[in-house]
């Protein structure tokens, strides 16, 4: 029998909203908590740079062996305990790099973490769109927003636990306990589907969209869609602080305030999306966050001063904000294709573009410049927008 929101309690459903939240802002604090306190796993192991960029490899291989099983296993067990398994093994195995006694043991222990991350990924994910078809609203950018609280939160928690000496097992162990009962309390909320909910064989609720072509050109779209977004997302991380100090000659405090500005634009973009999805329609906000960013990286030619980058990654996180979630939201309300399987298919692609992101910027950057990297992150803007306009005459 299908779930219709006449059965669902307005109560049930306010509170699997806020136990998905709680699930994404774990997923975000886990990893905001490891990434501090590298150096010193790194000195502790007594590695060299080389062979430690081989072992964090292993996040990005675990995470592309794992999205195939995720999306198996969705279409078997269901979302809610593939989430609620997940979310375990995530928060469990954060210990596992501090405790690794060696290279190899280090790197088996980073394919399971980002392996559990890309299967949490996927679930939670599935759960959203789960909840948005039964709302009849757009939430999945409130989800992600709450994953971007998350990483706020477990940075600065990772910071402070570097800053004071604090041992890393000790650290990774205390976030596990607090991370992983958080979530477990928030599992009882965690919706629970129906068969037909996840399979998308039956009848579309009226907010779902309608593909006038095969559900599988469609997905395709939105997989290239989220492959520009990964390049997108990666330039702020992996190259705002080197431009400004390279090409700007900012100073390294100032540097770091590019990536700073793009994330707390991206916050805040995702905090309100929701609302302008539902009422100016998904393809509307995924072109305009297209231009933005084309406009914001496009601009690099004509940047000469810190501050004026830093408001360009401002507005290019601005733009970002909502590509992923619109992605993840559209690919798992496609018809004939269960939900799991959809978002767990545009998950793998924009985990290969999250590999690739930081060998092309740096290898057109070292070729040619930063202007002509960022010229082709702006292009992958226009993209975004192009294929969104090709998709949205499909979506009616």
């Amino acid at each position: 029998m299908n779930y219709t929101p006449t059965t669902a309690d307005a109560v049930t459903l306010v509170r699997a909203r806020w136990a998905l939240m709680i699930a994404f802002l774990v997923n975000g604090a886990i990893f905001a908590n490891w990434a501090p306190r590298i150096p010193l796993i790194q000195g502790n192991l007594g590695i060299d740079p080389a062979l430690l960029g081989l072992a964090l490899a292993g996040l990005g291989i675990g995470g592309l062996l794992l999205t195939p099983i995720a999306a198996a296993a969705i279409g078997r067990f269901g979302s809610r305990q593939v989430l609620l398994v997940s979310v375990i093994a995530l928060c469990g195995s954060l210990i596992l790099p501090a405790i690794a006694p060696t290279w190899w043991a280090l790197l088996a222990t980073l394919v399971l973490l980002g392996g559990s991350d890309a299967v949490m990924d996927v679930a939670m994910n599935t759960q959203g769109v789960l909840l948005e078809k039964r709302t009849h609203r757009s939430l999945l950018n409130g989800f992600h927003a709450a994953w971007s609280v998350g990483t706020v939160v477990g940075g600065l928690a990772g910071t402070a636990a570097a800053s004071i000496g604090m041992p890393v097992a000790a650290h990774f162990a205390a976030v596990s306990v607090i991370l992983g009962s958080s979530a477990l309390v928030a599992s009882r909320w965690f919706p629970r589907p129906a068969p037909s909910e996840e399979n998308n064989h039956d009848k579309q609720d009226p907010g779902t969209p309608r593909t006038i072509f095969g559900p599988s050109a469609a997905l395709s779209l939105l997989g290239l869609i989220v492959l520009f977004a990964a390049l997108i997302e990666d330039v702020p991380q992996s190259w705002s602080a080197v431009y400004l100090s390279s090409e700007l000659e900012a100073s390294s405090g100032t540097a770091g305030l590019a990536f700073v500005a793009f994330s707390t634009a991206m916050l805040i973009g995702r905090l309100i999306s929701d609302r302008l999805v539902d009422r100016w329609g998904a393809s509307n906000i995924l072109i305009v966050g297209g231009v933005f960013v084309a406009c914001a990286f496009g601009a690099s030619i004509a940047i000469v001063t810190p501050i004026t980058a830093i408001i360009a990654f401002a507005v290019a996180g601005l733009g970002a904000s909502p590509i992923f979630p619109i992605a993840f939201s559209l690919a798992g309300r496609l018809p004939k294709i269960a939900s799991g399987t959809a978002i767990g298919t545009i998950s793998m692609v924009s985990r290969i573009g999250f590999l690739i992101a930081p060998l092309a910027v740096g290898a057109t950057a070292s070729a040619f410049s930063f202007g002509l990297a960022f010229t082709l992150i702006a292009l992958s803007g226009l993209a975004v927008a192009a294929l969104t306009a090709t998709l949205k005459p499909r979506l009616s």
